[in-house]
Protein backbone atom coordinates (compact mmCIF):
# COMPACT_ATOMS: atom_id res chain seq x y z
CA UNK A 1 0.00 0.00 0.00
CA UNK A 2 2.95 2.41 0.60
CA UNK A 3 3.58 1.78 -3.46
CA UNK A 4 0.09 4.13 -4.07
CA UNK A 5 1.22 7.31 -1.68
CA UNK A 6 3.88 8.79 -4.34
CA UNK A 7 1.46 7.81 -7.38
CA UNK A 8 -1.43 9.63 -5.66
CA UNK A 9 1.21 12.67 -5.23
CA UNK A 10 1.78 12.61 -8.56
CA UNK A 11 -1.93 12.46 -9.58
CA UNK A 12 -3.14 14.96 -7.13
CA UNK A 13 0.00 17.69 -8.23
CA UNK A 14 -0.13 16.88 -12.10
CA UNK A 15 -3.42 15.79 -13.43
CA UNK A 16 -3.72 18.68 -15.43
CA UNK A 17 -0.89 18.59 -17.34
CA UNK A 18 -1.76 15.00 -18.36
CA UNK A 19 -4.84 15.53 -19.27
CA UNK A 20 -3.92 17.99 -21.84
CA UNK A 21 -1.69 16.00 -22.98
CA UNK A 22 -4.03 12.86 -23.76
CA UNK A 23 -6.44 15.76 -25.78
CA UNK A 24 -3.99 16.70 -28.37
CA UNK A 25 -4.25 13.40 -30.27
CA UNK A 26 -1.69 14.28 -32.95
CA UNK A 27 1.12 15.01 -30.08
CA UNK A 28 0.17 11.66 -28.21
CA UNK A 29 0.84 9.38 -31.00
CA UNK A 30 4.25 11.03 -32.47
CA UNK A 31 5.27 11.49 -28.67
CA UNK A 32 4.62 7.01 -28.66
CA UNK A 33 6.35 6.04 -31.77
CA UNK A 34 9.28 8.73 -31.20
CA UNK A 35 10.64 6.19 -28.11
CA UNK A 36 10.99 3.40 -30.19
CA UNK A 37 11.95 0.03 -28.78
CA UNK A 38 10.59 1.38 -25.41
CA UNK A 39 7.15 2.73 -26.83
CA UNK A 40 5.46 -0.67 -25.53
CA UNK A 41 5.93 0.84 -22.04
CA UNK A 42 5.13 3.95 -22.64
CA UNK A 43 1.83 2.67 -24.08
CA UNK A 44 1.16 0.73 -21.50
CA UNK A 45 1.71 3.44 -18.76
CA UNK A 46 -0.36 5.88 -20.77
CA UNK A 47 -3.16 3.36 -20.97
CA UNK A 48 -2.78 3.01 -17.10
CA UNK A 49 -2.99 7.05 -17.03
CA UNK A 50 -5.98 7.71 -18.85
CA UNK A 51 -8.07 5.06 -16.55
CA UNK A 52 -6.40 7.29 -13.94
CA UNK A 53 -7.51 10.75 -15.19
CA UNK A 54 -10.74 9.92 -16.21
CA UNK A 55 -13.16 10.97 -17.94
CA UNK A 56 -10.80 10.62 -20.56
CA UNK A 57 -11.49 8.61 -23.07
CA UNK A 58 -9.02 6.38 -23.93
CA UNK A 59 -9.98 4.54 -26.83
CA UNK A 60 -7.39 6.43 -29.06
CA UNK A 61 -4.19 5.15 -26.79
CA UNK A 62 -5.86 1.59 -28.48
CA UNK A 63 -6.33 2.97 -31.84
CA UNK A 64 -2.61 3.89 -31.49
CA UNK A 65 -1.41 0.67 -30.43
CA UNK A 66 -2.94 -1.23 -33.41
CA UNK A 67 -1.62 1.70 -35.64
CA UNK A 68 1.87 0.87 -34.28
CA UNK A 69 1.99 -2.55 -33.10
CA UNK A 70 -1.00 -4.18 -34.86
CA UNK A 71 -3.77 -5.80 -33.72
CA UNK A 72 -2.67 -8.45 -31.41
CA UNK A 73 0.58 -6.72 -29.61
CA UNK A 74 -1.88 -3.77 -29.81
CA UNK A 75 -4.41 -5.62 -27.47
CA UNK A 76 -1.70 -7.04 -25.17
CA UNK A 77 -0.22 -3.40 -24.08
CA UNK A 78 -3.48 -2.08 -24.38
CA UNK A 79 -4.45 -4.38 -21.60
CA UNK A 80 -1.88 -4.51 -19.61
CA UNK A 81 -1.95 -0.48 -18.95
CA UNK A 82 -5.71 -0.71 -18.97
CA UNK A 83 -5.97 -3.24 -15.96
CA UNK A 84 -2.70 -2.19 -13.78
CA UNK A 85 -5.19 1.65 -14.36
CA UNK A 86 -7.76 -0.15 -12.93
CA UNK A 87 -5.80 -1.88 -9.93
CA UNK A 88 -4.13 1.49 -9.10
CA UNK A 89 -8.05 3.57 -9.84
CA UNK A 90 -9.98 0.82 -7.45
CA UNK A 91 -6.76 0.14 -4.73
CA UNK A 92 -6.02 4.37 -4.64
CA UNK A 93 -9.97 4.85 -4.07
CA UNK A 94 -9.91 2.35 -1.52
CA UNK A 95 -6.85 3.61 0.27
CA UNK A 96 -7.48 7.73 0.31
CA UNK A 97 -10.89 7.94 -0.33
CA UNK A 98 -13.08 10.54 -1.52
CA UNK A 99 -11.04 13.19 -1.51
CA UNK A 100 -8.25 12.21 -3.98
CA UNK A 101 -11.44 11.24 -6.20
CA UNK A 102 -13.03 13.85 -6.04
CA UNK A 103 -9.77 15.71 -6.89
CA UNK A 104 -9.33 13.89 -10.04
CA UNK A 105 -12.96 13.61 -11.17
CA UNK A 106 -14.95 16.44 -9.79
CA UNK A 107 -17.26 16.69 -6.97
CA UNK A 108 -20.20 17.17 -8.74
CA UNK A 109 -19.04 14.62 -11.56
CA UNK A 110 -18.65 11.53 -8.51
CA UNK A 111 -21.77 13.19 -6.77
CA UNK A 112 -23.60 12.24 -9.81
CA UNK A 113 -22.26 8.82 -11.00
CA UNK A 114 -21.99 7.47 -7.07
CA UNK A 115 -25.42 8.45 -6.84
CA UNK A 116 -26.13 5.63 -10.03
CA UNK A 117 -23.52 3.18 -9.57
CA UNK A 118 -22.91 3.11 -5.80
CA UNK A 119 -25.05 -0.19 -4.64
CA UNK A 120 -24.90 -2.08 -7.60
CA UNK A 121 -23.60 -5.89 -8.06
CA UNK A 122 -20.69 -7.05 -9.93
CA UNK A 123 -23.02 -7.98 -12.87
CA UNK A 124 -23.72 -4.44 -12.95
CA UNK A 125 -20.60 -3.15 -13.33
CA UNK A 126 -19.50 -5.73 -16.02
CA UNK A 127 -22.13 -4.42 -17.91
CA UNK A 128 -21.25 -0.92 -17.46
CA UNK A 129 -17.75 -1.63 -18.53
CA UNK A 130 -19.34 -3.72 -21.76
CA UNK A 131 -21.29 -1.30 -22.82
CA UNK A 132 -19.88 2.17 -25.20
CA UNK A 133 -20.48 5.78 -23.71
CA UNK A 134 -20.52 4.83 -20.33
CA UNK A 135 -18.18 6.21 -17.88
CA UNK A 136 -16.24 3.19 -16.81
CA UNK A 137 -13.08 4.33 -15.87
CA UNK A 138 -15.71 6.69 -12.79
CA UNK A 139 -16.57 3.38 -12.11
CA UNK A 140 -13.16 1.83 -11.15
CA UNK A 141 -12.76 4.69 -8.36
CA UNK A 142 -16.69 3.66 -7.25
CA UNK A 143 -15.55 0.28 -6.97
CA UNK A 144 -12.99 1.24 -4.62
CA UNK A 145 -15.09 3.57 -2.69
CA UNK A 146 -17.91 0.31 -2.55
CA UNK A 147 -16.83 -3.26 -0.54
CA UNK A 148 -16.66 -4.80 -3.82
CA UNK A 149 -14.34 -7.46 -4.04
CA UNK A 150 -11.08 -5.89 -5.95
CA UNK A 151 -9.51 -8.65 -7.44
CA UNK A 152 -12.72 -10.12 -8.64
CA UNK A 153 -13.75 -6.84 -10.17
CA UNK A 154 -11.04 -5.98 -11.71
CA UNK A 155 -11.44 -9.53 -13.88
CA UNK A 156 -14.96 -8.14 -14.84
CA UNK A 157 -13.36 -4.83 -15.51
CA UNK A 158 -11.07 -6.59 -17.79
CA UNK A 159 -13.40 -9.23 -19.97
CA UNK A 160 -15.98 -6.59 -20.19
CA UNK A 161 -13.69 -3.52 -21.94
CA UNK A 162 -11.91 -6.49 -23.78
CA UNK A 163 -14.52 -6.13 -27.18
CA UNK A 164 -14.04 -2.75 -27.52
CA UNK A 165 -10.27 -2.97 -27.35
CA UNK A 166 -9.59 -5.27 -29.45
CA UNK A 167 -11.56 -3.58 -32.13
CA UNK A 168 -10.01 -0.33 -31.63
CA UNK A 169 -6.37 -2.11 -32.05
CA UNK A 170 -8.22 -3.64 -35.47
CA UNK A 171 -9.24 -0.28 -36.40
CA UNK A 172 -5.84 1.29 -35.74
CA UNK A 173 -3.78 -1.56 -37.60
CA UNK A 174 -6.39 -1.79 -40.66
CA UNK A 175 -6.04 2.09 -41.09
CA UNK A 176 -4.14 2.51 -43.89
CA UNK A 177 -5.64 0.01 -45.38
CA UNK A 178 -8.71 0.82 -45.45
CA UNK A 179 -10.19 2.66 -48.97
CA UNK A 180 -11.43 5.94 -49.04
CA UNK A 181 -15.14 5.36 -49.05
CA UNK A 182 -14.57 3.41 -45.63
CA UNK A 183 -12.99 6.10 -43.73
CA UNK A 184 -15.67 8.83 -45.25
CA UNK A 185 -18.61 5.74 -43.79
CA UNK A 186 -16.67 5.81 -40.70
CA UNK A 187 -16.06 9.48 -40.17
CA UNK A 188 -19.08 10.48 -40.93
CA UNK A 189 -20.91 7.20 -38.21
CA UNK A 190 -18.63 8.24 -35.72
CA UNK A 191 -19.50 12.44 -36.37
CA UNK A 192 -23.08 11.33 -36.31
CA UNK A 193 -23.00 9.13 -33.32
CA UNK A 194 -20.78 12.22 -31.34
CA UNK A 195 -22.85 14.39 -32.69
CA UNK A 196 -26.41 12.50 -31.00
CA UNK A 197 -24.73 11.74 -27.82
CA UNK A 198 -23.22 15.26 -27.05
CA UNK A 199 -26.84 16.41 -27.74
CA UNK A 200 -28.87 13.51 -25.97
CA UNK A 201 -25.63 12.58 -23.42
CA UNK A 202 -28.48 12.23 -20.06
CA UNK A 203 -30.70 10.28 -22.26
CA UNK A 204 -28.45 7.99 -23.77
CA UNK A 205 -26.51 6.81 -20.59
CA UNK A 206 -30.06 6.93 -18.32
CA UNK A 207 -31.10 4.03 -21.29
CA UNK A 208 -28.08 2.28 -21.19
CA UNK A 209 -27.79 2.09 -17.15
CA UNK A 210 -31.61 1.45 -17.17
CA UNK A 211 -30.32 -1.90 -19.48
CA UNK A 212 -28.05 -2.52 -17.37
CA UNK A 213 -30.24 -2.80 -14.42
CA UNK A 214 -32.61 -4.78 -16.36
CA UNK A 215 -30.39 -6.78 -17.57
CA UNK A 216 -28.10 -7.56 -13.44
CA UNK A 217 -32.18 -8.31 -12.81
CA UNK A 218 -31.91 -11.40 -15.04
CA UNK A 219 -28.63 -12.44 -14.55
CA UNK A 220 -28.77 -12.42 -10.48
CA UNK A 221 -32.41 -14.31 -10.95
CA UNK A 222 -31.12 -16.86 -13.25
CA UNK A 223 -30.23 -20.12 -11.39
CA UNK A 224 -26.61 -21.14 -10.95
Amino acid sequence: MLALVPIATVLWRWHRPLWDLFNNQRLLSEWVAGFGLLGPLVSIALNAAQVLLAPIPGQFVNVVNGYLYGVWMGVLYSLSGLTLGTALAMGLSRRFGRPLVERLVGAHVLARWDRLLARRGPAFFFLVFLFPLLPDDIACFIIGLSSLPIPRMLLLATLGRLPGLVFACWLGAYATLLPWWAWAMLTGTVALLAWLYLRHQERISNALLALARHLEALITRSPG
